[in-house]
């Protein structure tokens, strides 16, 4: 455990909920004022804790601690959840003055739910929200020298110790040590402060960079106004069985995850974008649906054998990725997210298309005003991938141009890539927009193929 999670600011009131597919942070409600006093008092925790940290813990500090993050601004304070349960806090607390572009992290965990994981995992989740949404470039925490298992956690999580406080810490009347660890975004500037901040050793790829603010916008694209025709597809692959369940890979604004939802189907998405997965989780509430939007990389799944069925349109996260290795690992993570006899549908970029015909030209044909548009298009037969300047203007009116690449299949490759990985029957067939059809087959002309493929 780390510094305790007083906060006094206030708070955005946008529900926030970030997930990694097993432990999830969100905004902390009034209702976990009852879970959280019967966890929080314990003489266990309160003991790695700053004495700001009531002991004995009550149903009053409880709803007083509440009370004073709903309405923070930024959100900083997060309840931890564990399938389904709340389980503890987590907190970054931005410093001030010349520390300002710090934030210290503070966190517990209830008893029960020591040694299985779940610290380490909220403290990933709340740094990734901490690099991406506070505009800080440092977070910090400082452990008592007789909590060894939080040290484990931060040093899992790429915080490095940077200093030993001596006698720092006057805890029940003894002299501690206090040891402070430090993760940091950006890579060392130079005296002059103007380097650029990144995350560390990583550039945001073209497809991570587009979707940022631009749910509103991606809903009026063309190319996602079939979404109502192609769920009466799926619907008719799945013999309209309700009881079926189908995780939807690449989700975006959630289209057809809500739209099945809508029909009685029981629908998981998941989405590398939190933009993307926002905007979904708002038109979900607005529909008066629930579902389980969750923050994942389709590369790196938590599933095993859990759905029925998958699918992935409209280039949901694959064929995106920077290498065939990356595209394929998506294939492999929904074959393994799939049970026996599981059904994954899903379109892809058709590679017969470039050879006959202009994919800019196309793509203008086809964009309306306010759309994103393609310009220097150069398709590579050697790599079977499209490069392009992407140019587009995100939610916020924000004009924003970038590289973009994107890889096509022939049909011969998605059939040895699915069938190596058990799936014993693979169907590719031409995919128009709003009106998936078995009897419509692949040619030249369609600039996208549709996939049904069975597992054994």
């Amino acid at each position: 455990m780390s510094a305790d999670l007083t906060n006094e600011q206030t708070m955005k009131t946008n529900a926030i909920r970030l997930t990694d597919g097993t432990v999830t942070i969100r905004n902390l409600r009034r209702s976990d004022k009852y879970r959280m006093a019967e966890l929080a008092d314990n003489e266990k925790i309160s003991i790695n804790l700053r004495d700001a940290f009531p002991n004995p813990y009550t149903l009053a500090n409880a709803e007083e601690f509440i009370n004073s993050c709903i309405g923070q601004k930024p959100l900083q304070v997060f309840a931890i959840e564990y399938n389904g349960q709340y389980v503890g806090n987590i907190g970054l607390h931005i410093q001030s003055d010349v520390y300002s572009r710090s934030a210290e992290l503070g966190y517990f965990i209830g008893e029960p739910y020591w040694n299985k994981g779940i610290t380490t995992r909220a403290v990933n989740l709340i740094c990734e929200y901490g690099f991406k949404e506070l505009d800080i470039i440092r977070i910090f925490s400082s452990i008592f020298e007789y909590n060894p298992a939080s040290q484990r956690v931060l040093e899992k999580c790429g915080f490095e110790k940077e200093a030993v406080c001596k006698s720092a810490v006057c805890k029940k009347g003894k002299i501690f040590n206090e040891i402070r660890y430090a993760r940091i975004m950006k890579p060392l500037a130079e005296a002059g402060g103007n380097s650029e901040i990144t995350s560390p050793g990583k550039k945001k790829q073209w497809y991570e960079a587009l979707f940022e603010n631009y749910g509103q916008k991606y809903d009026a694209e063309s190319f996602t106004q079939g979404t109502a025709g192609e769920c009466d597809f799926i619907e008719k692959e799945l013999a309209f069985n309700k009881s079926l369940k189908i995780l939807d890979v690449g989700c975006g604004t959630g289209r057809h995850s809500i739209e099945l939802t809508k029909r009685g189907y029981n629908v998981t998405g998941i989405d590398l974008s939190e933009s993307q997965l926002q905007r979904a989780r708002e038109k979900a509430e607005a529909e008066n649906v629930k579902i389980d939007f969750l923050k994942l990389d389709a590369r790196s799944l938590p599933f095993k054998s859990e759905f029925d069925t998958a699918i992935m349109l409209c280039e949901g996260s694959f064929p995106l990725m920077e290498t065939d290795e990356m595209n394929f690992r998506i294939l492999e993570n929904v074959a393994k997210s799939l049970k026996k006899n599981g059904k994954f549908i899903f379109t892809t970029l058709n590679g017969l298309f470039p050879l006959y015909h202009s994919v800019q030209e196309f793509c203008d044909s086809e964009s309306k005003p306010g759309n994103a548009t393609y310009r220097s298009n150069t398709f590579d037969l050697m790599t079977f991938r499209d490069h392009n300047i992407t140019d587009f203007e995100d939610d916020l009116g924000n004009k924003k141009t970038l590289e973009s690449n994107e890889r096509y299949y022939v049909p011969s490759e998605i059939s040895w890539l699915l069938k190596s990985l058990g799936f014993v029957t693979v169907e590719i067939f031409g995919a128009k927009l709003g009106a998936f059809s078995r009897s419509n087959s692949l040619t030249t002309e369609d600039f996208e193929m549709l996939v049904i493929a069975d597992l054994q």
